[in-house]
């Protein structure tokens, strides 16, 4: 918690003790965001309980949902300061949840000749507090402005749970049903390494209303290491148990897409009048 309130206090005083070094430029950009993300886990290794004997039962791996079915939000705090003209570094402290969801499928085979297929849907919500450091670069001078941006961003896992949503098929000869659905939730942090790191990129547009600068961006961030605990892998028995499943190593990958409003901290002119329109040009002499 010591190290976590000290991040906080960092990505906070070290881009105004920045900005108070020269007030005859503007100091600082401040705001809020929030937005969607789209979640896009990529396996590295797969890993499964049981090996199959013989033909019984039958495995059929893990299936991922696409990437568009996998949507989490993000919220935080937008602090930018204009490093050289146009080309700003700045910090976007959130909080962001991320979903990711596979389907598994066993099917065993009794002594009567019937079969029955288990289909588990896996879905997984993680939380962090996440700290990206921004990189950002204007294009052009007009009130409305793309931009560019590169992205490096440390997470701290928070929490996360896990559902297992399991459908029995029976089939006995052409005649198949429905004999049983289960449910299971429970906490899956400890599933999971505590810290993340992230790479990224992505690109927006901004409108200068003077006194509010109004951003639409979007990033992709890629997962630098996977996220998975190895020595917990086959500690939760309530799911190992139960779905007979344990996570493959997951690279955490995401789109996101976010609105910003954001309110520069101008520059003081000689008469100390403030100037609101952060991306006015120079007054002539």
């Amino acid at each position: 918690m010591k190290q976590l309130t000290l991040i906080v206090f960092l990505a906070i005083a070290v881009p105004f003790s920045m900005a108070s070094k020269n007030k005859d430029k503007p100091t600082l950009l401040v705001g809020f965001y929030g937005g969607i993300n789209f979640t896009q886990p990529t396996a590295i290794t797969s890993h499964h309980v049981n090996t199959s004997l013989f033909g019984n039962p039958t495995y059929y791996g893990k299936e991922y949902n696409s990437t568009g079915s996998n949507i989490g939000n993000q919220f935080g705090f937008v602090m930018f300061y204009p490093a050289f003209g146009n080309l700003h570094v700045g910090l976007l402290p959130s909080y962001s949840g991320y979903k990711y969801t596979y389907k598994t499928q066993q099917n065993w085979n009794e002594t009567s000749g019937a079969t029955l297929l288990n289909t588990t849907e896996h879905t997984q919500k993680l939380r962090y507090f996440e700290i990206p450091a921004v990189v950002r670069y204007y294009i052009g001078t007009a009130k409305v402005k793309p931009y560019v941006e590169g992205i490096i961003s440390y997470g701290l896992l928070l929490n996360a749970n896990k559902t297992a949503d399991t459908e029995y098929t029976r089939t006995n000869g052409s005649y198949s049903s429905v004999v049983q659905n289960t449910s299971l939730k429970s906490d899956y942090s400890n599933s999971y390494i505590k810290s993340k790191f992230d790479i990224g990129f992505g690109g927006g547009i901004s409108y200068d209303f003077n006194q509010i600068i109004i951003m639409l961006g979007a990033s992709y961030t890629q997962g630098l290491h996977h996220i998975n605990n190895e020595k917990n892998r086959y500690a939760n028995d309530l799911f190992v148990g139960s779905t007979y499943d344990v996570q493959d190593n997951l690279n955490l990958n995401a789109i996101k897409v976010n609105l910003s409003l954001v309110f520069p901290i101008n520059k003081i002119t000689k008469r100390s009048e403030v100037e609101c329109n952060y991306f006015r040009k120079s007054r002539k002499k």
